[in-house]
């Protein structure tokens, strides 16, 4: 499966970071961050890192990273290399503004698991459910889905803690076989 890869910048002093996504075009785009996600006494991650995690594994095209990687520019994304298209700003735009809903539901979801996870199993779906609502809920946040998430996060938490500053760790996003998100009302995702 094709891939785009991913890095995650440590800065080298504070708790400040940077990813970078080499889009399929050769266009790089950064964005800082500062936020985490903890995972109770395994440590916490980058909140934009949980973010990849959560949504690869939703299979989500209109999250943060599948807007991204389509050419989506958020407020606080940079092109840091390479050539965009003309008019690729406008457009960038455009695949945000109507992905609103989705990106919002990506935000809302990663949050609800990187909280399950901080909480330890058993994860219990229904639970999840109540705590994220009804409108932004996904059918697909099944508890399968959710210890494969507390792996890969707690996994990436360890990576980050051991990783020096101004080095990166490195994901990947898929490029192929992507489910498009829920609707706001809670509809399967296809």
């Amino acid at each position: 499966m094709e891939s785009l890869e991913v890095a995650f910048e440590k800065a080298a002093a504070g708790r400040r970071y940077r990813s970078l996504l080499r889009r399929a075009d050769g266009v790089e785009v950064a964005f800082e961050g500062g936020a985490y996600n903890k995972l109770g006494a395994r440590g916490e991650l980058p909140h934009d890192l949980a973010h990849l995690i959560v949504e690869r594994e939703l299979e989500l095209t209109q999250g943060v990273w599948g807007v991204l990687a389509a050419g989506g520019l958020f407020r606080h994304a940079t092109v840091v290399a390479g050539r965009q298209a003309p008019h690729a700003a406008r457009r960038g735009r455009e695949l945000v503004e109507a992905a609103s809903d989705a990106i919002m539901q990506a935000e809302l979801l990663t949050r609800v698991v990187c909280d399950a996870c901080a909480a330890g199993p058993p994860f219990d779906p229904a639970a999840l459910r109540r705590v994220n609502g009804e409108g932004w809920w996904s059918e697909l946040v099944t508890r399968e889905l959710v210890e494969r998430c507390d792996a890969q996060l707690a996994e990436a938490a360890r990576a980050w803690a051991a990783l020096a500053p101004g080095r990166r760790l490195v994901e990947r996003w898929p490029l192929a076989r992507q489910r498009r998100p829920a609707s706001r009302r809670g509809a399967h995702a296809r």
